[in-house]
């Protein structure tokens, strides 16, 4: 294993919400054609922007078999450099679907199984919870309760270790949900190492099979133009790096390369790659159930057609700190009737990627500043149910 040295506090979909779910309803307005779309997203938009202050934002809505982009307000607000569809924003917890994805790759491969002892794969975890904890509970945080971010006394392979070892779980595996950063991102790291990959390089492989050019762990030199500011509080701020924070949520992307990876997973047929197009599907099957969401690898999953309020519920602060949850063994293949998404958050940066297979349409959106989740999933119901 390789590790980061440093850390700073990674917001991946924290879970903020401003009306109840029962309040929520939306109506929708019908959305026949190109022009009508439009007008949609900038009227919803830039009322978004305007009362959450948002700088900027990129959006893209898959439907009818094209990519729509629309662009909002500026990227660096000192340069004045206005938002563009490839401009650079962090995709915070996003990053667990790319993750999600490489973990089914290296299922397809053989490298691993649900099933197997985490200690399997990390012998140096000796403490009995270990031998317990399979590698399907990380996966899909039913560990046991492990923390959403990692604890600041984690830094190297040596801390990292300590902690895990020392860690106790609250619940018995498999029984509670509680999202975390810690769990999912040791789920990625270990499946890719048992593929004999470090996971810089299974995303690579990713990027070049989708041809993801303007995705990244880090953002090199030749692209740092592009890249957006964050904005905290009217301050500009960026992510830095931290152990397991790659498979967590420290991907980077515009919105043209979001889309994207949203058409390979509404459309894994279309993938050339056997082992990636194997491993889409794999990640949206039903691994496990917390109220009405089925658990995927990265992704999540709501049986659709469905009221916003379902939606909303998933962003409840609650529902997101801990909700009792049942394993699904076997998985139950991918159903098309689902609406499949995944929020996402840095300490600047707010993201949301949602698609419908049984209707082909998607949505990406990806802003410059956190913003409530609850606002995230009512924009894009708003313009996904209009859309005929």
């Amino acid at each position: 294993m390789s590790f980061s040295k440093t850390r700073v506090a990674l917001w991946c979909a924290l879970p903020f919400i401003l009306v109840s779910a029962s309040q929520v309803q939306a109506r929708t307005n019908v959305i026949e054609n190109e022009a009508a779309l439009q007008a949609a997203v900038n009227q919803q938009v830039s009322q978004l922007m305007q009362q959450q202050q948002i700088p900027g934002m990129a959006v893209a809505v898959l439907w009818q078999g094209k990519t729509y982009h629309y662009s909002f307000g500026q990227a660096d607000l000192a340069k004045k450099t206005a938002v563009t569809p490839d401009t650079l924003f962090e995709l915070g917890s996003i990053s667990k679907t790319y993750a999600g994805v490489l973990g089914a790759m290296a299922i397809e491969s053989g490298a691993i199984a649900l099933t197997d002892p985490v200690a399997k794969h990390w012998p140096a975890l000796t403490s009995p919870q270990w031998q317990q904890i399979q590698m399907q509970h990380l996966a899909t945080y039913t560990a046991g309760g492990l923390p959403l971010f990692m604890p600041d006394s984690v830094t190297d392979k040596a801390s990292l270790q300590n902690y895990y070892q020392q860690w106790q779980p609250q619940y018995a595996a498999g029984t509670q949900r509680v999202y975390a950063n810690t769990s999912i991102g040791l789920f990625a790291h270990l499946a890719v190492a048992a593929d004999g990959k470090s996971y810089a390089d299974a995303f690579d492989g990713l990027k070049k099979d989708l041809q993801l050019q303007q995705t990244f762990l880090q953002v090199p030199t030749a692209s740092a133009a592009q890249y957006a500011w964050g904005y905290n509080e009217g301050k500009p701020v960026r992510i830095g790096t931290g152990v397991l924070l790659d498979e967590a949520g420290g991907a980077k992307a515009s919105v043209r390369d979001v889309a994207s990876w949203v058409q390979a997973n509404l459309q894994p047929e279309k993938v050339t790659a056997p082992v990636l197009k194997a491993g889409i599907a794999r990640a949206q099957q039903r691994y496990a159930k917390a109220g009405q969401m089925y658990q995927g690898l990265g992704w999540e999953m709501l049986d659709y057609p469905l009221p916003l309020s379902a939606l909303t519920a998933m962003t409840d602060p609650d529902f997101v700190k801990g909700s009792a949850a049942t394993l699904i063994s076997p998985p139950t293949a991918a159903v098309t009737s689902s609406w499949v998404h995944k929020t996402g958050a840095t300490g600047g940066f707010g993201a949301y990627a949602a698609f419908i297979p049984s209707r082909q349409v998607g949505i990406v959106m990806l802003s410059n500043k956190r913003y409530p989740n609850a606002q995230r999933v009512e924009l894009a119901y708003r313009i996904l149910e209009g859309l005929k």
